[in-house]
């Protein structure tokens, strides 16, 4: 893996953690009652998610469009943290809405 290689998968990693942390603090805002912040959270989640699904995004069309993509554990491991934030941010979501109507009632 070349450093260009390398820095585009540290991207990836920041902005999924990034997303999968705010994700996380959505969750705990609905916990404690605070439902309009905790939305507000999800959506800024959102946002750095989009942003890692672009990388994720360019690595496999340049791979379609024949470039080599090497697979190392930095990749893979950029990766799982994607996929776990997608999984954090549409969980918080469901778990917002839930506590939502708990706190309604």
């Amino acid at each position: 893996m070349n450093d260009l290689e390398s820095q585009i998968a540290m991207e990836l990693i920041f902005h999924s953690g990034n997303a999968k942390s705010t994700a996380m603090q959505a969750i705990v805002k609905a916990e404690s009652d605070n439902i309009v912040e905790g939305k507000e959270l999800i959506k800024q989640a959102r946002k750095e998610l989009n942003a890692a699904h672009s990388i994720q995004t360019k690595l496999m069309t340049d791979e379609m469009n024949g470039n080599t993509i090497e697979k190392t554990i930095l990749l893979i491991h950029a990766q799982d943290h994607f996929m776990a934030a997608t999984l954090t941010i549409d969980l918080g979501e469901r778990m917002i809405k839930l506590h939502g109507k708990i706190s309604s009632r």
